[in-house]
């Protein structure tokens, strides 16, 4: 009984550390690039890849900031939204992540108006590295301006359905599963859909499903490569 009491005071005072060593879901890894495909609902047709390239991991007291470019393409090769977006991720300490959405939309205008002023404001959405099945995630809303109009983005009703463990051409992996309601509105321009997101530690999102407002699955999208390269 002595040797099971102290085996439990020593879990209870390693569990802090444990907790605080939690990977972030985010990759953290520099020179490690994600290839995703993205198929139609209910066939295999192809319609967009994604790649995300993590270039450099800048550390400091506070956590830790990754520099990555995100690039979406169509099934037939032909870049969308102006090529390649170079984008940041904010990680702190303990492995929250935190995805400013106004900056990401604010980059990709810049990319397609290269000339145009274009500025943003909002709050950043935080993915905590402790969750649980049933928590409420914070909710995220920003605006962008550009050329005297407006593209706003609000992610609602943010909830962590529950850890599940799946497989895809890149591996298996154990995750967090995450649905959100996302908004983009803006000249000639006006998308609302839901997402269920699967999010591994270390690594980031390794699939996605889409569904429309009515919850009618759209497209699925899935992690398929996760190469590692020399700096």
């Amino acid at each position: 009984m002595r040797i099971l009491r102290m085996a439990a005071i020593a879990l209870l005072l390693l569990l802090p550390l444990v907790l605080q060593a939690q990977e972030p879901y985010f990759c953290t890894e520099g020179n490690r690039t994600l290839y995703y495909e993205r198929y139609k609902a209910g066939a295999r047709k192809l319609i967009q890849t994604t790649t995300l390239e993590i270039g450099k991991v800048e550390h400091s007291g506070k956590g830790r900031k990754v520099h990555y470019g995100m690039l979406l393409s169509k099934a037939n090769g032909g870049e969308m939204l102006g090529g390649k977006a170079q984008l940041t991720a904010q990680i702190e300490g303990n492995g929250n992540v935190w995805m400013d959405f106004g900056a990401m939309v604010k980059v990709v205008l810049q990319n397609m108006f290269p000339r145009a002023k274009i500025t943003q404001k909002g709050d950043p959405a935080i993915l905590p590295a402790h969750v649980h099945p049933g928590d409420t995630l914070p909710e995220a809303h920003c605006v962008v301006k550009l050329m005297g109009f407006n593209v706003t983005v609000d992610v609602t009703e943010r909830k962590v359905l529950r850890h599940e463990q799946i497989t895809t051409p890149a591996g298996t992996f154990n995750c967090m599963v995450v649905r959100e309601h996302k908004v983009e509105d803006g000249p000639m321009h006006h998308n609302d859909l839901w997402s269920d997101t699967w999010y591994a530690p270390g690594v980031g999102y390794v699939r996605r499903d889409g569904y429309d407002k009515k919850m009618r699955m759209e497209y699925t999208e899935v992690l398929i490569r996760d190469e590692k390269s020399e700096p």
